[in-house]
C-alpha cells in the first residue's frame, strides 16, 4: 500500500468519524445515539465479516499455489 493510498484512507476514516460524531449531536436523546451507535456497529461487523471472507479465500489461494510450487499436490482443474 503506497503512501498516498494510505493518507486518502486516513482521511476517509477521519470523515466518517467526524460525520458519525455531527449526526450523534443531532440526535435527539441518549436512546436515539444508542439505536444510532448500534445500527452502525452492525454495519461496521458485516462489512469486517466479508472482508474476513476474502481474506480466508486469499489465503487458501495463496495456501494452494504454494503447495503447488513445491510439488505437493496435483492440479485437478
Amino acid at each position: 500500500m503506497g503512501v498516498k493510498s494510505m493518507e486518502r484512507g486516513y482521511q476517509q476514516g477521519i470523515c466518517e468519524a467526524d460525520a458519525c460524531r455531527c449526526e450523534l449531536s443531532s440526535l435527539p436523546d441518549d436512546a436515539a445515539r444508542i439505536c444510532f451507535l448500534k445500527r452502525h456497529r452492525r454495519k461496521l461487523m458485516a462489512a469486517l465479516h466479508e472482508a474476513q471472507e476474502k481474506l480466508s479465500c486469499i489465503d487458501y489461494m495463496i495456501y494452494e499455489l504454494e503447495r503447488k510450487q513445491k510439488g505437493g499436490g496435483s492440479d485437478e482443474s
